[in-house]
Formats: C-alpha cells, structure tokens, sequence
C-alpha cells in the first residue's frame, strides 16, 4: 500500500513528541491554514474494514452518510484537539456524520488505561460523553482522586463507579478496542478512519470539513445508485480491505522507545530466569511472615486473582509449609498484578495500603480466601471495618500515587528477572515457577536446610551472605528493562 509518509510523519511526531515531553501546548494558527480543499487528503488510497460494535458511544446521527471511527486515548494531547474539532464537526453536519469512540493507550501507561475505563464506567451511567470531555479538559491529571472528583462532579453512583475500576469491569471493552488498533496497524492516536479511509494525526477543522466533504459526495453517489442510507456504511465497509495502515518506521522506532521507558508494565520478557542460578531477591521492603532469622527465604511474586496463588497459599504457603518448618522457613509476598487479571492490580493497592497500617497479612489472608470476581472497593471496605482499620487512612492510601509504586516496584523486579508467570517463587534466590505442591516445596526447602547446616555463616546471617554471592540486579536475564 502506497502512503503519503510525509503527512504522516509530520502528525505522528507531533502526536510522539506531545507523549514524550508529558503534554503540548496548542500551537497557534494562521486563520487561513489549511482552507483550500485540495490541502486535505487521505493517508492512503483504500478503504480499511473497521467494524463496528452494539455497545460503541457515538455522536451523530444514527444513519449517517459518514462515519467516523476514532481512535484516541486521554493521556494524548493532540487526541484532546482532536475531539474538539470533531465536537464542532457533529454540530455543523447533524445527523449526516456519526463519530464513533474507540480506545488506544500506549502499555504502561496505566493512567491512559484507567481514564479509558472510567469514561466506560461513566457510560455505564449514561455519561460517557460529559466524562469524555472532562477527562481532556483535565490537562493530563488523570490520578485516581482526580477521576472521582470527576465522577462525582457528574453525580455518578460512586459506589457502583469505583467498584467498576477496581474490578476491571471496562477492561475488556478496552483491550478489544485495543486488539482491533494493532490488527489496522495502529500503536498510537489519534488516528480516524472515515467510512474506512484512514486521517493520522491531527487535522484542522478546514482540512476535516474537506474531507467529510468529499466523502459526502461519495455516498450521495451510492445513494443515488440504489444503497439504502442505512446500508451504507455495509455498502463502504464491502470493499474495505483488511490490511494495517502503512506507518512511517523511524515513528515506529520512536513509539517502541517510549513504550521501552514503561517496561514494567509491557508483557512478560521472553528470557525467563536460569533455576539452577541464585539471583540476588531479597526481602526489602515486602510483608515478610516466619522467623527474621530463618536460613530459608521464599520471595513469591503473587496475583490474588490467580487461581493457582490461591491454591499455592490455601495448600502451602499460607500456613502448611511454616506448620512443617516453623524455625527456618520466612515467606515474603511481591505484588505481581497480570494484564489478563483486571482487579488484580487494585487488589494489590489495597494490600499495601492494609499494610501501611500494619494489617497486611489478615487483609492478605481473607483476600486470598475470597472467591475470585468478587473483589473490589466494596469487598475491602468491609474488610477495613472487620480489621478495625482506619477507614479514611485506607481510602487515602488507596489511591495514594507511592502505593500504586510500591506496585510497580514489585512488578519492575518481576520484568526484570523474567518472571513468567503466577505464582513465581525464589527460594534462597533460586527461580521455580508455577504451582508446587506442598511435598514438592517441602523438598525444596530441606534442600536448602541442608546447605545452611553445611556453612559456618551464622543463621542470623545466613541468607544476606548466600544473596550476596548471588546473580545481582545489574545481571538479571531482563536487566536492561
């Protein structure tokens, strides 16, 4: 497929540019820029297939001749500019356009990713337009405080709200508009697809009324030649072709730099740690549980909503293991939220935040004993009333931007050992991953039982001297993350 790369180079960096720098002021504009037609083109010559779906927010009317699919995320600026040139768009053709939301964020960008499922949780209120505009108008604050502020500004059903971002309701609406972006090509916003015909980057409200101009005359065209209105965009979509957007690849290189910059919440690396190595997994600054002075040490990278974390704890690390092993076994606890767990990385604030008032482990307890979906805002609060907890201390926390890093934390020295999966277990540094029976780790332990009765490091010392001969984090498999 043909492009025109240089218009497509010239919006996309300014769209990259705006990502890395955190935000970009409008530049100004000659009245008379980009007036004349024949300034407006398409960024290529096909029409791509988009599809449509039931549950799409839209703006426009119901049978247009020209519809317009948007992809955009709000921690993008040009996108915000976009929209309000779309905005005025609607207004000027009625119900001749219909301009149609669809979701793009960058992995990594977490706030992008919640702001998306809070605009989704607005809409289930009937409100996803008012938020959508809010979100933008936000100038980049999109911290959880600032996404109920708007919420309540909106004078949503907070309960109903916040238990839909803690429990990812959204999020597969989200990551399928996501998965239709990466099948036509796209990584990053805004881009549009009008009747299939794709627009890159930004354009002005000149160059936008000259296109949507000469689409119009198009479906006049079908009109006139037997296709029913509300067949039309079928009729545009029947010749569309399934073929991704041809896109510059030095802006390509440029975004997977960007995306490099926020590893720790990309996909799992494919180099997974070495079992017969020690890496140097301590337990700083992780809830521990078992004697300070233990000779072995378990570092588990867990998901509360992992079914195997949870059998793992019911069968072993919840209790049995230390039963058997009561002087010598200390288990610390990593957060490691996975993409395919949606109230998984809420969980793990929440257990910070318990832990911030030094209630981790019957907050953890019950969490894990709780049965999976039912988790959310409602769930924790009542356990905070059950722990006695300070109610207004624990929602703070909740939402506290140094919880949601101690997160991160815990999920950046995942990525960076090459932890592939829940539960990931180091036991005195050594990598074992998946579910283990209890008889299994049992074996494990007193392996290492042995070794500590071997050496003449005292107890006390023992494993800071065994991590510290270990594999360190600058040689960690994934350590260039």
């Amino acid at each position: 497929m043909r492009t025109n790369n240089w218009a497509l180079g010239r919006a996309l960096a300014l769209g990259l540019l705006c990502v890395s720098l955190g935000g970009c002021n409008r530049p100004a504009q000659d009245e008379h820029e980009h007036t004349a037609s024949a300034a407006a083109e398409f960024d290529g010559a096909h029409r791509h297939l988009v599809a449509l779906a039931g549950d799409d927010h839209a703006l426009g009317g119901d049978e247009p001749l020209v519809t317009i699919v948007v992809f955009s995320g709000y921690a993008c600026p040009p996108c915000g500019r976009t929209w309000q040139v779309l905005d005025n768009l609607v207004e000027d053709y009625g119900d001749s356009v219909r301009v149609v939301f669809r979701a793009l964020t960058m992995p990594g960008f977490s706030t992008g990713e919640q702001a998306i499922e809070a605009a989704l949780a607005a809409g289930a209120q009937g409100r996803f337009w008012p938020m959508h505009r809010r979100l933008y108008e936000a100038g980049g604050q999109l911290d959880r405080a600032k996404l109920e502020s708007l919420a309540q500004a909106l004078e949503l059903d907070m309960t109903r709200f916040s238990d839909d971002l803690d429990t990812g309701v959204h999020t597969g609406t989200r990551m399928r508009h996501r998965r239709q972006a990466l099948e036509l090509g796209i990584e990053f916003g805004p881009i549009a697809f009008v009747n299939g015909r794709p627009v890159v980057g930004f354009r002005s409200e000149p160059e936008w009324h000259a296109l949507i101009d000469q689409e119009l005359g198009e479906a006049r065209g079908r009109l006139d030649g037997g296709v029913a209105r509300s067949a039309l965009y079928d009729d545009f979509m029947a010749e569309a072709v399934k073929e991704r957007v041809e896109l510059p690849e030095e802006l390509l290189a440029r975004y997977r730099e960007l995306l490099a910059a926020r590893a720790p919440e990309q996909d799992v690396p494919a180099q997974r740690p070495d079992p017969e190595l020690r890496y140097a997994v301590g337990a700083e600054g992780a809830p521990t549980i078992g004697p300070e002075d233990a000779p072995v040490l378990i570092v588990a990278f867990m998901d509360l909503e992992c079914p195997y974390c949870k059998r793992l704890h019911a069968e072993a690390l919840g209790g049995a293991l230390r039963e058997r092993f009561p002087a010598d076994v200390r288990v610390a606890i990593r957060h490691y939220p996975l993409p395919i767990h949606p109230a998984a990385g809420g969980i793990a604030r929440a257990c910070v935040a318990a832990q911030r008032q030094g209630k981790f482990w019957p907050f953890y307890e019950r969490l894990m004993a709780a049965k999976g979906g039912s988790l959310s805002r409602t769930t924790f609060l009542e356990l905070v009333h059950e722990l006695e907890l300070d109610k207004e201390r624990f929602l703070a926390d909740l939402d506290d931007p140094e919880v949601l890093e101690v997160v991160r934390e815990d999920l950046l020295l995942g990525r960076r050992l090459g932890v592939d999966g829940t539960p990931g277990l180091f036991i005195n540094g050594r990598y074992l991953s998946g579910y283990q029976p209890l008889d299994a780790l049992a074996q494990r332990v007193e392996e290492e039982l042995e070794l500590a009765r071997a050496s003449e490091t005292p107890r006390a010392d023992y494993v800071d001297a065994l991590l510290e001969r270990a594999v360190q984090p600058s040689q960690f498999p994934n350590a260039a993350l």
